[in-house]
């Protein structure tokens, strides 16, 4: 925490430093931000007590913060439920190499697991949500597996009278939520549980149309095909029949599996006695004491996915060295040719993992090419996997969450983003967003938010606070061919550790709120036209920019310094004044002029404000990091007003002003070679041009609503109400705002944030420092962000981001 605030920020006692939080019991109205600031204050416990829960909070994280770097560090092949299918599938296999006449299995663990795992209604499968495909199938495997070593009697009866009673759910159970390849897998078990007569009814209805509907599918499958190259048929051979093995051995993942599947794996060694399958099997009996997984290895989804949630839920900042280790794994996997799967050394992928590591490498500076997302193309359309009947709607949801980070010239990327956005569209529309992949708390509020705020307009802070309320923690579900939970990706301690992180975080963000207050009453800021909404709004872009405890100094920097430009711009624009004005502004700045006795009293009134944000900016950072910034802090503020004082009428260059006031604040000195740098020069230009371009958009939209008619107006703000009570609110008023304020400047802008996106991430090992480059793109956003949300969506994110605790 920055020492140098002393009494602005903390309350001394003793050598510790205690913020003292804002509490409020609710959501407070648009009239409770501008409170007064000494009546909230009173309402403050005690010192020792806010010492007291802000100690434990720390603990709190740093503890779970603790647990969470253990399991990303300790990840290996990524860890998955046990499949009770799959496990009993490996059970199936005798041991051939005994002698005498009483047979056995060969891994008798996976058997054992099977007589202990069995839940108390005589099923096995997924315990807390019931899933009839995952029960029927699990618990039909494990019968089978029971009677065929004649063992457990009591359990087997139990299972044989769960899957009679439960067999007519089939008919309603939800095709959305049918685990994969059902269709072959179950009708395979039921024939082989009939071959040792177990005592199960074979001919009702239900089954009599599974069995039709598999004798179709079989028709489909281009036979020569599936033994020439990878496809999704090799996860469930096991559900097949009339193949031929040699040519499918030939197929073989490196590792001896047949597309990672315990129970294709299985029946592909009883089938031909394959060394590297058995090797495969025994490897994953072995790590995983028995019960196996339905997918082995994950390592490459679980790492994934993992960074995906973390940062989502805004707790990756606390993670660094453990990504850089996850990342470096999957780029150690990464295909360039077919992209990957959800186990490394694949030899067939899928376009949701493909997609997934293309965004995260990316944005974290490692060199892909996105152009293998072309594997996953047919004609205009876009799949998962070669071949599916139905999409994903969250493998298309990540794809188009993917395409967003592109590079100029990228078309494929330019034509998964237009069929994603359309495809999610439909999907919420038509209230199709359940998924055959994951059941999750809030798939539709994910897409939705993913379509009103695409990722330029999308602050950290506001998608955290959301996201927290989507993400399920321990209750979101998997599905393959059975229900299974992924633990590296779906848990509670990520949950508890973002919850108490944003809260404390926001603690913070609400005590320098009432700091911003005071500042403002200080600075007379009125007097220039500047509303206390508008000191809101810049303090809350900064804070759901640049949100850690410990950046209070750059996040105030940068609020205040939006409220100093509109303080200087207003006073250009109000006064009468002429260029020997404004330049005599500049010459006091630099202290060539000394300050006229008859000199105007607003003049006057500026230049004291200026001239105290920079020294107790410049005071506090040498105070903090011993980092010396007058000298850089004033000369970027003096090439600003120079800028400005030539262009009364623009607030010009103002982006880069910020980022580097924001930067340097964070100690990250300019040196002089940086100033000549062409990278670095292509930054500055380019932000400055973009945020210049997006402030144009903002005041054309508003200069339309207020020149035309009332009964245009009145159009206006009905669309308005249209727009925010459907999916895709922001964009399609954009989308209808451009036609009339000029789609060309909405173009280029696009063209040119694609620009600064590899500018930002397309260079890792450039002379310029990332955090630098970060507070470029982080700016941008902000401005992309104002010039596309109403202001009545804005006042929402407001009151979540800053004054709601989760």
């Amino acid at each position: 925490m920055p020492s140098a605030f002393g009494n602005w920020l903390f309350q001394n006692k003793g050598s510790s430093l205690v913020h003292r939080p804002v509490r409020f019991n609710c959501a407070p109205n648009a009239a409770s931000y501008f409170g007064n600031v000494d009546e909230q204050q009173s309402d403050y416990p005690d010192n020792y007590e806010a010492e007291d829960i802000q100690v434990t909070t720390a603990i709190q994280i740093k503890n779970l913060t603790e647990e969470i770097k253990h399991m990303l560090s300790s990840m290996g092949d990524g860890r998955s439920s046990v499949s009770p299918y799959d496990t009993a599938w490996v059970s199936f296999i005798r041991d051939t190499n005994i002698n005498g006449s009483r047979e056995r299995p060969l891994f008798p663990s996976c058997l054992k697991w099977i007589e202990d795992n069995q839940l108390p209604d005589g099923s096995w499968g997924e315990e807390l949500v019931f899933c009839i495909y995952d029960r029927l199938l699990n618990t039909l495997a494990c019968v089978v597996a029971l009677t065929l070593w004649n063992t457990s009697l009591r359990k087997r009866n139990k299972g044989v009278m769960f899957i009679k009673e439960n067999l007519s759910k089939l008919e309603t159970g939800e095709v959305e939520n049918m685990t994969c390849g059902f269709e072959f897998v179950f009708p395979a078990l039921l024939e082989k549980a009939q071959k040792l007569d177990t005592d199960i009814p074979y001919d009702v209805p239900v089954l009599k149309e599974i069995y039709a509907r598999r004798e179709a599918k079989f028709t489909r499958i281009p036979k020569d095909l599936m033994h020439t190259i990878p496809t999704t048929i090799l996860f469930s051979l096991e559900g097949l029949r009339d193949l031929d093995w040699q040519r499918l051995l030939k197929l073989q993942m490196q590792d001896g599996s047949f597309l990672t599947s315990p129970a294709s794996t299985a029946i592909a060694f009883m089938e031909t006695n394959d060394e590297k399958c058995l090797g495969f099997l025994q490897n994953v009996v072995e790590k995983c004491n028995g019960g196996v997984p339905h997918s082995y290895p994950v390592d490459m989804q679980a790492r994934l996915w993992a960074i995906d949630r973390l940062q989502r839920l805004g707790i990756s900042y606390y993670f660094g060295e453990e990504f850089k280790e996850l990342l470096d794994h999957v780029i150690r996997y990464w295909n360039e040719e077919i992209g990957i799967f959800g186990g490394r050394n694949s030899n067939f992928c899928d376009v949701d993992d493909t997609c997934m590591a293309i965004r995260l490498l990316r944005l974290h500076g490692f060199d892909v090419n996105p152009d293998v997302l072309n594997k996953f193309k047919d004609g205009d359309q876009f799949f998962c996997l070669r071949g599916e009947l139905n999409k994903s709607p969250t493998a298309m949801y990540n794809l188009y969450r993917c395409s967003q980070a592109l590079f100029p010239g990228e078309k494929i990327l330019e034509e998964a983003k237009d069929f994603t956005y359309k495809f999610l569209q439909q999907c919420l529309a038509n209230n199709k967003s359940l998924d055959k992949w994951v059941i999750a708390k809030d798939i539709p509020g994910e897409m939705q938010y993913a379509l009103e705020f695409p990722w330029y307009a999308s602050l950290p802070r506001v998608e955290s606070r959301l996201y927290i309320e989507q993400y399920g923690g321990s209750d979101d579900i998997w599905i393959g061919k059975t229900l299974y939970r992924m633990p590296d990706v779906s848990n509670n301690v990520y949950l508890q550790a973002a919850k108490l992180d944003y809260n404390r975080c926001q603690s913070q963000h609400r005590f320098e709120w009432l700091i911003m207050q005071k500042w403002y009453e200080k600075c007379n800021f009125q007097h220039f036209g500047i509303s206390k909404k508008y000191l809101l709004v810049s303090y809350f872009l900064a804070a759901a920019s640049i949100f850690e405890v410990e950046k209070s100094r750059e996040r105030l920097a940068w609020a205040k310094s939006r409220l100093i430009c509109k303080m200087i711009t207003s006073y250009f624009n109000e006064e009468a004044t002429t260029w020997t004005t404004r330049n005599s502004l500049l010459m006091e700045l630099k202290g060539f002029h000394d300050m006229n006795k008859n000199s105007n009293k607003t003049k006057e009134m500026v230049l004291k404000n200026l001239r105290q944000f920079l020294h107790q900016l410049s005071k506090e950072t040498y105070e903090d990091l011993g980092k010396e910034i007058h000298h850089q802090l004033h000369n970027a503020w003096e090439t600003w007003l120079m800028s400005l004082r030539e262009e009364k009428n623009t607030c010009q260059e103002e982006a880069e002003l910020l980022v580097q006031t924001i930067y340097l604040s964070a100690g990250h000195m300019k040196h002089d070679e940086i100033l000549f740098d062409a990278e670095y020069n292509n930054l500055s230009i380019l932000t400055n041009k973009i945020c210049r371009m997006l402030n144009e958009l903002q005041n054309d939209k508003m200069l339309l609503i207020i020149s035309l008619p009332p009964w245009n107006l009145s159009l206006i703000l009905s669309l308005h109400i249209v727009f925010t009570s459907i999916p895709n609110t922001q964009i399609s008023a954009d989308q209808w705002c451009s036609r009339t304020t000029g789609s060309s400047k909405t173009t280029e802008i696009e063209l040119d944030m694609q620009a600064l996106v590899k500018l930002v991430f397309g260079n890792y090992s450039s002379n310029i420092n990332q955090d630098i480059k970060q507070i470029f793109f982080a700016v941008a956003k902000t401005f992309y962000y104002t010039a596309h949300i109403t202001e009545e969506v804005i006042d929402f994110h407001i009151s979540k981001v800053l004054f709601q605790q989760v």
